[in-house]
C-alpha cells in the first residue's frame, strides 16, 4: 500500500510539473526550462543512481547537452521540444563537438511530452541514438522509478514534496479508498489462504433467516442501515475502478476462509464472528497507515456476508 501511495503521489508531481512547462512555453516563459536542468539533474541522480552535472554551469556555451555522468559514460539534453528537427539538430551538434569521445550514450529527456518519430535511429555511423530508448519523458521515468526498491521510491517522493512550489492534493474520497484499500488488502496474493475454497452459489435467506435466524433481525438491520450510505458507492467501485475478477475471487477465497474460522472460535454466533472480522481488517488498514471509513469496511463485509463469502454456506442448518 505504501509503494502505491508513493507511485500515485510521484505521478501526481511530476504529471503537475509537465503540464506546468507546457502553459509556460505557451506563453514564451522560458526560464523554467532552465531552472528544470538542476531539478532534473538531482531527480535522475536519485533515480538512476548516476552522478549527473549541470554541464551549463561549466560552460554557459555548451551545446547539444544539459547533463553528463562522465563515469557513466552518459549525456542527456532537457528539453521542453519534441520535434523531430531538434532531435536531429541536437545529435548533430553531439556529433559536431564530439562528445561521443566522452559519452557512449545521449538521452534527450523532454520535460512535457516526446513525440514518437518514425526514424529508428537518428545519427550517422560515427554515432546514433535509437528514438525509442533514448528519447524519454515523464512516462519512461515514472516506469523506471517504479521499478526501485520501495526506500528508494519514498525517497523521490520526498524530494518531490521538497522541491516543487504547489503540490497535488487531489484524493479519492475516504469511503471509496477504504473500500479499494479494502480489496488491495484481502487480495494479496501472498496471502497463505491464496488459490483454497470454491465459490458457492449463494443462500442468502437460508443463511440469514433460517441458519442464523437468533441473530437475523440484527444481520438484517445491520445490512440495510448500512447499505443506504454505502451501497451505490460499492457498486461504482466495483463497476468504474480497474479491479481485476482475480482480485475478486481472491477476497472471496480469503473472506470464506477467515470468516468461517472466526464462526468456529465463537461457538457459531454470526454477530460476534462478524465484529471480530471488521475489527481485524480494520487494525489492518490502520497498521498500514490508512485511517479508514469504519461505516464503509463495514458494509463491504457485510455485502460478502450476503454473497456468502462470509460464513459460507456448507449445509443449511435450522436456527
Amino acid at each position: 500500500m505504501n509503494l502505491q501511495d508513493y507511485i500515485k503521489s510521484i505521478i501526481a508531481s511530476l504529471s503537475w510539473l509537465s503540464k506546468q512547462v507546457e502553459f509556460h512555453n505557451k506563453l514564451n516563459l522560458t526560464d523554467i526550462n532552465v531552472q528544470a536542468e538542476n531539478f532534473y539533474r538531482d531527480l535522475l541522480n536519485l533515480s538512476l543512481n548516476t552522478s549527473f552535472i549541470n554541464i551549463n554551469s561549466i560552460d554557459q556555451n555548451s551545446a547539444a547537452i544539459d547533463l553528463g555522468d562522465q563515469k557513466n559514460r552518459i549525456a542527456i539534453q532537457v528539453t521542453s521540444t519534441s520535434a523531430l528537427s531538434k532531435t536531429k539538430k541536437t545529435v548533430t551538434k553531439f556529433i559536431e563537438k564530439k562528445l561521443h569521445e566522452k559519452y557512449d550514450r545521449l538521452i534527450i529527456l523532454n520535460i512535457s511530452k516526446k513525440s514518437n518519430h518514425t526514424p529508428p535511429t537518428i545519427g550517422d555511423e560515427t554515432f546514433k541514438i535509437n528514438t525509442k530508448n533514448d528519447i524519454w519523458d515523464i512516462g519512461d521515468l515514472i516506469k523506471k522509478i517504479n521499478n526501485l526498491k520501495l526506500h528508494e521510491i519514498e525517497s523521490i517522493k520526498t524530494f518531490l514534496d521538497q522541491h516543487l512550489y504547489v503540490k497535488p492534493t487531489e484524493s479519492l474520497p475516504r469511503n471509496v479508498d477504504t473500500i479499494l484499500r479494502l480489496i488491495e488488502l484481502i487480495s494479496n496474493e501472498d496471502h497463505p489462504a491464496i488459490g483454497e475454497g470454491t465459490l458457492e452459489e449463494p443462500f442468502p435467506d437460508h443463511k440469514i433467516n433460517q441458519r442464523f435466524s437468533d441473530h437475523a433481525d440484527f444481520l438484517k438491520s445491520e445490512f440495510f442501515t448500512l447499505y443506504q450510505d454505502y451501497g451505490a458507492v460499492l457498486n461504482a467501485v466495483e463497476k468504474e475502478s480497474d479491479i481485476s475478477q482475480v482480485k475478486i475471487r481472491r477476497v472471496a477465497q480469503h473472506l470464506r476462509l477467515s470468516s468461517d474460522t472466526l464462526l468456529t472460535k465463537n461457538d457459531g454466533d454470526p454477530k460476534k464472528a462478524l465484529t471480530e472480522l471488521m475489527d481485524y481488517f480494520l487494525d489492518l488498514l490502520q497498521k498500514n497507515g490508512f485511517e479508514a471509513d469504519t461505516g464503509a469496511a463495514q458494509f463491504y463485509i457485510m455485502q460478502h456476508l450476503v454473497r456468502c463469502n462470509v460464513f459460507p454456506n456448507k449445509e443449511v442448518v435450522d436456527g
